[in-house]
């Protein structure tokens, strides 16, 4: 498992909930056993090395910033490449699941392809990633675009959501080679969702002056009716705290974006999102399943919030089938995937 920074990252809650499965798996069933490759992010290593073990067993990180070409996509150091073929020889893995292209670049999937055919190659593609892929985002070049599509042909592509699909066929990639399967949730405390009624919304405002006036305007207009929601506007740092005491999250930038991700957050606390209907989060909250979309303007959301004070059963409903991904799931479809080899590892093409 290939992430992009450190073993506080999503990745390496899926390396420990491997090493559970692998040793509480029942008889007759194989275990997993796991190894979780990270990008130093800074770290030094100890003097001549790339690859070095800081943590527990199993997690890896790699000194790959020094090549990494974050706008290509790309890993250009061959010594690098070379003592991450070494490290895939000494232990090769039966399932690679990267979670980034970053830091150690599409061409660490050829090196895959090359050393251990026979691995199934999963990738992770978030939102954010379909951006700089250029699938959701700013096309890229036919230069660029050309060899992307290439190496991401190697792999079966995992997407948080149905909305992705159509972007990824429309970029050239096989449908049969895309599969909803959202990735594990960040880590949440437990905290049960608040009684709804005159309930609590909190907004995250990170500071730019229009989202300040369209949430103050918001807040004027819930201001003429008593039983309206409590609009409680926090800063990103503060807003995380906050939600344990609301039943919702609104997201009020109007391009959908979350530089924060407290849109999965909120959605792992059982608590839905108000977003706007394009970008990132419109395509992590689906309508009638995570949340609402709404036109960020001060009217608009002051209707959908007075809508939802009236029929609050409809919070608490949706609130109560946000169930997130657990572990032993993506450890069922790993299993399922690495017993169809057909289906994840073709004949390699680079």
């Amino acid at each position: 498992m290939a992430a992009r920074h450190d073993p506080a990252a999503p990745a390496a809650r899926i390396l420990a909930a491997a090493r559970g499965a692998s040793s509480g798996a029942s008889s007759g069933e194989p275990g997993i056993e796991a190894r979780l490759l990270c990008g130093a992010a800074g770290r030094q290593p100890p003097p001549g090395t790339r690859i070095f073990q800081p943590f527990a067993d199993g997690s890896f990180l790699a000194e790959a910033e020094p090549g990494h070409d974050a706008n290509e996509l790309s890993q250009s150091d061959a010594d690098l490449l070379r003592r991450l073929g070494q490290w895939l020889s000494d232990w090769p893995p039966g399932l690679v699941h990267l979670h980034d292209l970053s830091p150690f670049g599409m061409e660490f999937i050829g090196l895959v392809r090359r050393l251990c055919p026979e691995a199934r190659l999963l990738l992770s593609l978030t939102p954010e990633l379909a951006g700089r892929l250029g699938i959701t985002g700013p096309a890229r070049g036919f230069l660029h675009q050309a060899p992307l599509r290439r190496f991401l042909a190697e792999t079966l592509l995992l997407l948080p959501c149905e909305s992705l699909i159509p972007a990824c066929v429309a970029f050239g990639l096989e449908p049969e080679r895309l599969v909803v399967q959202p990735g594990l949730p960040p880590q949440a405390p437990s905290c049960p969702m608040p009684p709804t009624g005159r309930f609590l919304v909190v907004a995250c405002c990170p500071g730019d002056a229009a989202q300040h006036a369209l949430l103050a305007a918001t807040a004027a207009l819930l201001a003429r009716f008593p039983e309206a929601p409590l609009l409680e506007i926090r800063p990103p740092a503060e807003a995380a705290d906050a939600l344990a005491a609301a039943q919702l999250l609104l997201l009020p930038d109007a391009e959908g974006a979350d530089p924060e991700g407290l849109a999965r957050l909120a959605l792992a606390m059982g608590r839905p999102v108000i977003s706007a209907a394009q970008g990132p989060v419109a395509q992590l909250v689906q309508p009638g399943r995570d949340g609402w979309h709404a036109a960020m303007n001060p009217t608009a959301l002051a209707h959908l919030l007075l809508d939802l004070a009236e029929a609050p059963g409809q919070v608490s409903a949706m609130a109560g089938r946000l169930q997130p991904p657990a572990a032993p799931a993506l450890f069922a479809r790993y299993r399922e995937w690495a017993a169809d080899p057909a289906r994840i590892a073709p004949p390699a093409r680079i």
